[in-house]
Protein backbone atom coordinates (compact mmCIF):
# COMPACT_ATOMS: atom_id res chain seq x y z
CA UNK A 1 0.00 0.00 0.00
CA UNK A 2 1.11 3.54 -1.05
CA UNK A 3 1.60 6.26 1.73
CA UNK A 4 2.85 9.65 0.54
CA UNK A 5 4.10 9.98 -2.55
CA UNK A 6 5.70 12.92 -4.07
CA UNK A 7 3.90 13.65 -7.20
CA UNK A 8 2.89 17.07 -8.82
CA UNK A 9 0.64 18.39 -5.93
CA UNK A 10 -0.91 21.91 -5.99
CA UNK A 11 -0.67 23.97 -2.71
CA UNK A 12 -3.58 25.72 -2.82
CA UNK A 13 -5.91 24.75 0.20
CA UNK A 14 -8.88 24.86 -2.08
CA UNK A 15 -7.40 22.20 -4.96
CA UNK A 16 -7.12 19.37 -2.74
CA UNK A 17 -9.36 17.32 -5.31
CA UNK A 18 -7.25 17.60 -8.01
CA UNK A 19 -4.25 15.86 -5.61
CA UNK A 20 -6.29 13.33 -4.66
CA UNK A 21 -7.21 13.06 -8.15
CA UNK A 22 -3.93 13.34 -9.38
CA UNK A 23 -2.97 10.57 -6.63
CA UNK A 24 -5.55 7.87 -7.27
CA UNK A 25 -4.94 8.19 -11.37
CA UNK A 26 -1.28 8.89 -11.40
CA UNK A 27 -0.13 6.97 -8.46
CA UNK A 28 -2.58 4.39 -7.07
CA UNK A 29 -4.27 2.80 -10.17
CA UNK A 30 -1.83 2.87 -12.34
CA UNK A 31 0.81 0.87 -9.90
CA UNK A 32 -2.58 -1.27 -9.04
CA UNK A 33 -1.94 -0.61 -5.29
CA UNK A 34 -4.58 0.98 -2.83
CA UNK A 35 -4.52 3.49 -0.33
CA UNK A 36 -6.07 4.54 2.93
CA UNK A 37 -8.38 7.70 3.18
CA UNK A 38 -6.40 9.24 5.87
CA UNK A 39 -3.01 8.80 3.16
CA UNK A 40 -5.15 10.07 0.41
CA UNK A 41 -6.34 13.50 2.60
CA UNK A 42 -2.24 13.82 3.54
CA UNK A 43 -1.34 13.33 -0.14
CA UNK A 44 -3.97 15.62 -1.22
CA UNK A 45 -2.81 18.56 1.47
CA UNK A 46 -6.48 18.49 2.75
CA UNK A 47 -6.17 21.04 5.58
CA UNK A 48 -9.21 21.82 8.20
CA UNK A 49 -11.61 19.61 10.38
CA UNK A 50 -13.41 16.87 9.06
CA UNK A 51 -11.03 15.81 6.15
CA UNK A 52 -12.26 11.90 6.13
CA UNK A 53 -15.93 13.62 6.10
CA UNK A 54 -14.81 15.77 2.99
CA UNK A 55 -12.89 13.28 1.01
CA UNK A 56 -15.44 10.65 1.15
CA UNK A 57 -18.20 13.39 0.10
CA UNK A 58 -16.02 13.42 -2.68
CA UNK A 59 -15.29 10.15 -3.42
CA UNK A 60 -19.28 9.39 -3.68
CA UNK A 61 -19.34 12.24 -6.37
CA UNK A 62 -16.28 10.61 -8.31
CA UNK A 63 -18.32 7.28 -8.13
CA UNK A 64 -21.50 8.75 -9.59
CA UNK A 65 -18.90 10.37 -12.31
CA UNK A 66 -17.34 7.47 -12.84
CA UNK A 67 -20.80 5.03 -13.07
CA UNK A 68 -22.40 7.87 -15.27
CA UNK A 69 -19.37 7.61 -17.59
CA UNK A 70 -19.44 3.71 -17.49
CA UNK A 71 -15.99 3.78 -16.28
CA UNK A 72 -14.96 1.39 -13.21
CA UNK A 73 -15.46 3.38 -9.94
CA UNK A 74 -11.90 4.51 -9.04
CA UNK A 75 -12.81 4.97 -5.03
CA UNK A 76 -12.62 1.35 -4.87
CA UNK A 77 -8.63 2.00 -4.66
CA UNK A 78 -9.29 3.51 -1.42
CA UNK A 79 -9.63 1.41 1.71
CA UNK A 80 -10.26 1.63 5.55
CA UNK A 81 -7.78 0.50 8.11
CA UNK A 82 -10.54 -0.50 10.29
CA UNK A 83 -12.03 -2.74 7.60
CA UNK A 84 -9.23 -4.95 7.03
CA UNK A 85 -8.05 -3.93 3.27
CA UNK A 86 -11.80 -3.71 2.44
CA UNK A 87 -13.30 0.49 1.50
CA UNK A 88 -15.19 1.41 4.32
CA UNK A 89 -18.76 0.62 4.40
CA UNK A 90 -19.73 3.66 2.54
CA UNK A 91 -18.34 2.73 -0.49
CA UNK A 92 -20.64 0.18 -0.51
CA UNK A 93 -23.74 1.34 0.35
CA UNK A 94 -23.00 4.24 -2.92
CA UNK A 95 -22.33 1.78 -5.21
CA UNK A 96 -25.15 -0.48 -4.24
CA UNK A 97 -26.92 2.78 -4.98
CA UNK A 98 -24.84 3.20 -8.01
CA UNK A 99 -26.13 -0.37 -9.07
CA UNK A 100 -23.19 -2.25 -8.31
CA UNK A 101 -24.06 -4.46 -5.49
CA UNK A 102 -20.87 -6.22 -3.86
CA UNK A 103 -23.41 -8.89 -1.39
CA UNK A 104 -22.52 -11.70 -2.66
CA UNK A 105 -21.92 -14.73 -0.32
CA UNK A 106 -18.16 -13.15 -0.03
CA UNK A 107 -18.06 -9.78 -0.61
CA UNK A 108 -13.94 -9.58 -0.36
CA UNK A 109 -13.49 -11.68 -3.32
CA UNK A 110 -16.21 -9.87 -5.41
CA UNK A 111 -14.27 -6.28 -4.66
CA UNK A 112 -11.09 -8.14 -5.16
CA UNK A 113 -12.07 -9.31 -8.56
CA UNK A 114 -13.95 -5.58 -8.91
CA UNK A 115 -10.65 -3.66 -7.94
CA UNK A 116 -8.91 -5.46 -11.28
CA UNK A 117 -11.75 -4.65 -13.23
CA UNK A 118 -10.61 -0.73 -12.29
CA UNK A 119 -6.82 -1.16 -12.45
CA UNK A 120 -7.45 -2.48 -16.16
CA UNK A 121 -8.89 0.55 -16.73
CA UNK A 122 -6.16 2.29 -16.39
CA UNK A 123 -5.30 1.72 -20.03
CA UNK A 124 -9.08 3.32 -21.16
CA UNK A 125 -8.72 6.63 -19.14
Amino acid sequence: MIANRNINLISDPESWQQNAHAEIMAVIIKNKDQITYKALAATANMTGPHKIHRLTSWLEQLMAEDQHNDQPLRAAVVISKASGGLPAPGFFDKAKELGLDFETTDRRASYETYLQTVYASISEL
